[in-house]
């Protein structure tokens, strides 16, 4: 029978299987050419060209670079909590770097079999395997691209730096489909092969090459893929990466299982080909499905999979890229967090964290209608270490956000992912107790708790030397015990008498009391710790005008929980002040240990008046009486201080042992709103009756309770000596007391307190600041009958 022109054995017409032919001819001609270039002018550079072709070609080799210059690849940094538990990862391309003996040897064997069969045998180019390739696509079969593990590794580390660096030309050039691209990079694999030894290439490969759709590295392919190590790969798990490294895309067994498994198996075939695998191992491999093989572990970059540490992840990510000592530029630090390879140990106590969430989601859950906010956070005392950071609320970073998700950290000032803070009301007390002991006052001492207008206080920061109001401060208290007209200091602060610690800034100065809160690490919410400026600008530009007693003595001031926790610390710490820290040790790529700020630990508060601030907050917390209820920390010595803001907005209790000082904050974070109508922990509030005490006090007590469970028992010291002074002693009846130097509410109540009624009488002083006593009339310690009047000589000032 006749054959047709159409029906040649092979089923393709007469013109195309010349056309095919003539194309493998050329093709095998240009490799032979290639091949005899590189030959010529890499191993023999004196034996001269026999025509003007072939002079060009090695003109045009020599022209390329030997040496392969590249930065260092792009690889994931992780953040770990104290015990080493992976929080996060952070990466602009997720690659583990690993060395080549925690790479399961079936993986090694798996891409030599499938990329590269002569890798041991060649010297970087392999000339028979490219005349194959050639062959092999002008004959119509599977494309083959003929480079050998050596040059592709060459490929890809030239296209990584060029994407890493940005640079569009280099990376046009890394993927042009040119035979002088062949040539550069052939000649940088022969060059590489000089340098390097056969198995440090294979490594390098593994450590480049993209084994899935977002999966670069051998090490973050079998974590995706399998949730395990790439030391632990089988030969079929192997062959499954191996084939996917040709296609990333196109192999993803996830995406496309069908065409994963089939590439699959076709290394499989490939390893027993070159004896690697045996006959048995090769069934039972491609006799499974798979589906069956995967167990994936998806990682998206960033503190959004961090669960309930994410807000803290996302303050360690603030507190690096923020620090000057990490690196000199907020871009260079970018770089390193998100391509330098870096292990950053954290000081978080993952079972620390899980208690504190539990109870903050019990008691106010995230994703309840009322939207009001609950927080925890606790520093050690003498480390600085941030053990636990948590808040009702779900991190979410993204622009869509569900019921009880934020991004907004409660516990942290604005610069580090928070709000500006929030006011702290009676919690600022204990820096105004702070500097009443500085100067040299005690706890003995007796002060006014009458109320009245106070119209000016003691304020050198300030223009005049004071702060001067009209008609002045009248601060309210709302206390649940009776309280005398004159109170010792350590009444007004256990019952947390508001009236009590005015009449005690009247006597110190309200710029000393705000410079020794920022000693100890407590500025307004709105500063950023790591600026130097922070603590280094005037405090009354700091403050502006809210240095005022409202503020001052108060707490009508936003700081943040973090800031509190660290400064009541302190006082746990026997004054040493230690700047709150989240990270212990960054380390590099190469386990280098890297520069951070730390916590910059010192003494900043005398010990004795840090002992004393330590056993007053602890009588404060044990008083059944007093704002702490009793609320103690069963077989633990604590202290601590409740604080209700203005109109209830915000309630606190920060309290310490000498294990863990603690912050608890509860309030609205989108404004201010009073809590009332709702049920926190099986109690209904009544608006207008929440109090520190009411939901932050019970909070921080169960948790404090919980986290101390396995920790020893550490006391503080012993109650100081008491003071006997004309300050505090109690007044003798019939016999006119010493005034001199007090504020006239302190001097009209010491009056009283002898029995008599009381006159006032202006005149200037020299030595007498003006609104103070000068004396009285009659002179102090004269007898006087009960019932009469004494003239006070109040101060004008100067003449």
């Amino acid at each position: 029978m006749a054959r047709t022109p159409s029906s040649s054995a092979s089923g393709r017409s007469v013109p195309v299987a010349l056309a095919q032919t003539l194309y493998l001819l050329l093709g095998m001609l240009a490799v032979s050419v290639l091949a005899g270039v590189l030959l010529a002018a890499f191993f023999l550079p004196a034996v001269s060209a026999s025509s003007k072709v072939a002079e060009d070609g090695v003109a045009l080799f020599e022209s390329y670079p030997t040496e392969l210059e590249v930065e260092p690849l792009n690889e994931a940094s992780r953040i770990e909590a104290a015990d080493g538990s992976l929080l996060a990862t952070f990466y602009t391309e997720n690659r583990i770097m690993v060395p080549l003996e925690e790479i399961s040897p079936y993986m090694q064997q798996a891409v030599i079999s499938v990329e590269d069969r002569r890798f041991y045998e060649h010297g970087g180019v392999d000339a028979k395997g490219m005349i194959r390739a050639f062959a092999s696509n002008a004959g119509g079969s599977a494309t083959q691209g003929g480079s050998t593990l050596t040059q592709q590794y060459v490929k890809n580390a030239l296209l990584m730096d060029a994407v890493q660096r940005g640079d569009k030309e280099a990376i046009d050039e890394a993927t042009a489909q040119t035979y002088s691209r062949k040539a550069r990079e052939a000649k940088l694999a022969i060059s590489l092969e000089k340098q390097w030894s056969k198995d440090e290439i294979l490594n390098a490969y593994l450590n480049v090459a993209q084994f899935g759709p977002s999966q670069y590295g051998v090490e973050t392919g079998a974590r995706h893929y399998f949730s395990k190590s790439a030391k632990d790969l089988n030969p079929g798990e192997a062959a499954l990466l191996a084939g996917v490294t040709n296609g990333p895309n196109q192999y993803d067994p996830v995406s496309h299982p069908e065409a994963g498994q089939k590439r699959r198996n076709e290394v499989l075939a490939d390893m027993k080909r070159e004896g690697h695998i045996s006959q048995e191992e090769y069934d039972e491999y491609t006799d499974q499905p798979v589906e069956d093989m995967l167990s994936i572990t998806n990682t998206r970059a960033g503190c959004a999979d961090a669960g309930d540490s994410g807000f803290f992840c996302d303050y360690v990510t603030r507190s690096l890229l923020n620090d000057p000592e990490f690196a000199p530029s907020y871009e260079e630090r970018r770089k390193l967090l998100y391509g330098g390879g870096l292990t950053i140990k954290t000081t978080l106590d993952p079972e620390m964290q899980k208690t504190a969430t539990d109870i903050l989601q019990r008691k106010v859950p995230g994703d309840s209608s009322n939207g009001f906010g609950h927080s925890i956070v606790s520093v050690e005392p003498g480390t600085g270490n941030i053990l636990t950071m948590a808040e009702n609320r779900v991190f979410n970073p993204y622009e869509e956000v569900g019921a009880g998700e934020t991004a907004i950290n409660y516990n942290v000032p604005q610069a580090l992912g928070g709000s500006n803070g929030f006011p702290v009301g009676s919690t600022f007390k204990p820096f105004v107790l702070q500097e009443w002991l500085k100067s040299g006052h005690s706890i003995d001492d007796r002060v006014s708790t009458k109320r009245e207008a106070m119209s000016n206080f003691p304020a050198r920061c300030l223009s005049r030397g004071a702060w001067r109001e009209s008609p002045g401060y009248n601060p309210d208290n709302a206390v649940s015990v009776d309280i005398a007209p004159m109170e010792s200091v350590l009444n007004g602060t256990k019952f947390s008498i508001n009236t009590a610690y005015a009449n005690m800034a009247r006597q110190i100065d309200l710029c000393d009391i705000a410079d020794g809160a920022r000693d100890i690490g407590v500025v307004p919410g709105k500063y950023n710790p790591f600026d130097p400026a922070t603590y280094d600008m005037d405090i009354a530009d700091m403050y502006g005008t809210t240095l005022a007693p409202s503020a001052v003595v108060l707490g009508q001031l936003q700081v943040s929980a973090l800031d509190m926790a660290g400064a009541y610390a302190t006082w746990a710490a026997g004054g040493t002040y230690c700047k709150p820290q989240a990270i212990t040790e960054v380390t590099d790529r190469n386990g280098d240990a890297m520069g951070i700020s730390g916590a910059d630990c010192h003494q900043a508060v005398e010990k004795k008046v840090a002992d004393t601030m330590a056993w007053t907050l602890e009588q404060d917390l044990e008083d059944p009486k007093a704002t702490g209820k009793g609320k103690i920390i069963p077989g633990h010595p604590a202290g601590g201080k409740t604080g209700t803001s203005n109109k209830q907005y915000h309630t606190w209790y920060v309290g310490f042992t000498r294990q863990v000082s603690t912050a608890v904050w509860f309030g609205h974070p989108q404004g201010d709103k009073r809590p009332g109508g709702f049920d926190v922990d099986g109690t209904m509030l009544r608006t207008g009756h929440v109090w520190g005490n009411t939901i932050s006090l019970p909070t921080w007590q169960e948790y404090m309770t919980e986290v101390h469970k396995d920790l020893p028992s550490e006391s503080f010291p012993d109650a100081p000596p008491e003071t006997k002074t004309e300050a505090n002693d109690a007044v003798e009846k019939g016999k006119v007391p010493d005034v001199n130097g007090k504020v006239m509410s302190e001097a009209t109540a010491s009056v009283e307190a002898a029995g008599y009624k009381t006159e006032v009488r202006e005149e200037s002083s020299d030595s007498v600041g003006e609104g103070y006593a000068i004396g009285t009339d009659p002179e102090p310690g004269a007898d006087l009958p009960e019932g009469q009047t004494v003239v006070i000589r109040q101060s004008t000032g100067k003449g």
